[in-house]
């Protein structure tokens, strides 16, 4: 009997030591761990061996915002690793700032589109990406990864919008403009230009259609916005309500938000032609008087846009900053 107490006192110590001996990472799903939280870059560590074959979606932090749809525009931050050799390739954390992307219409990897429509806005999503739903055979010479690497993403779901987006705005009781502008706050706005009416000799401050109820546009951000650009005979000349045509280097892709305005300075103390709207409220449509341009023939051509704010977000540092 003192044999048999003594054999298993040894069994149930030796096992609590194995245990308490054991220094092995918590590893979650696809045998990744991440540490941090929303909003603050992550550290990312795996397994040994090779990754799962398939792909591996993972809501670390579920959000309490609205789900993502088809053919918005995503505004995250991201961090990205390769497992075979954990280097970090990009992340958007070091540059101070989300980036934005088309989301489930083929602008980026079918991994991000796969695994983030659907997830909740406030989410951080955990991707692990096979190569066949990456940068395939192919690769990314570039950022060192190879046609066969799979890739580590931690994504942290900040907003989303599309053209249905309502505006949170009050339209304007008068706008100090004679051009009149028409359509629902969720819907591409129509511009009638009175007969006779002249383009401005130079730009004026932006006029507001209706004033928004969010943050204060500040300096130097970089905002998510649509837009219609008009000549001063009221003929639309571009519109994010329309679809871009495919290119040599992107598939077509359909009406979406853009982030390509940026309300200055600009990265050298350049001015801009949204400079205006810094102090104005996210959520506001304004009426934009554009600097005259010429087109290829040399012909002076002059327009006004009229733009619906959706978001803004501090601009990318550049490099060296």
């Amino acid at each position: 009997m003192r044999k048999l107490l003594s054999l298993v006192v040894v069994a149930v110590l030796g096992s609590s030591l194995v245990a308490c001996g054991s220094d092995k990472p918590d590893f979650g799903a696809g045998g990744i761990k991440v540490t941090s939280d929303f909003g603050q870059k992550p550290t990312v560590t795996h397994r040994d061996g090779g990754p799962e074959k398939s792909l591996v979606t993972d809501v670390l932090k579920e959000g309490d915002g609205p789900e993502v749809k088809k053919g918005e525009l995503l505004t995250a931050n991201y961090l990205g690793q390769i497992w075979r050799d954990g280097k970090v390739f990009d992340n958007s954390y070091d540059r101070g700032a989300p980036s934005s992307f088309p989301i489930g219409v083929g602008g980026v990897i079918g991994g991000w589109d796969e695994g983030l429509v659907g997830k909740k806005i406030g989410s951080r999503v955990m991707l692990s990406i096979p190569s066949d739903k990456g940068y395939k055979e192919q690769g990314n010479e570039q950022a060192g990864i190879k046609g066969d690497d799979t890739l580590i993403f931690v994504v942290d779901l900040v907003s989303a919008a599309g053209n249905d987006t309502p505006l949170d705005a009050t339209p304007a009781t008068s706008a100090a403009t004679k051009i009149k502008i028409t359509g629902g706050l969720n819907a591409e706005p129509k511009a009638t230009v009175p007969a006779g009416f002249k383009a401005p000799a130079k730009p004026g401050k932006p006029v507001v259609i209706a004033l928004g109820k969010g943050k204060p546009i500040e300096k130097g951000s970089q905002l998510i916005t649509r837009y219609v650009v008009f000549d001063y005979a009221g003929k639309k000349q571009a519109s994010t309500w329309d679809g871009q045509p495919a290119t040599q280097t992107s598939p077509a892709q359909p009406p979406a938000p853009t982030d390509q305005l940026q309300v200055g300075p600009g990265p050298n103390g350049q001015a801009g032609p949204v400079d205006g709207l810094a102090g104005m409220p996210v959520g506001s449509r304004v009426l934009v008087e554009l600097p005259p341009s010429k087109d290829a023939s040399g012909k002076s051509i002059s327009a006004f846009a009229v733009i619906d704010v959706l978001n803004a977000f501090p601009a990318p540092k550049q490099q060296g900053q």
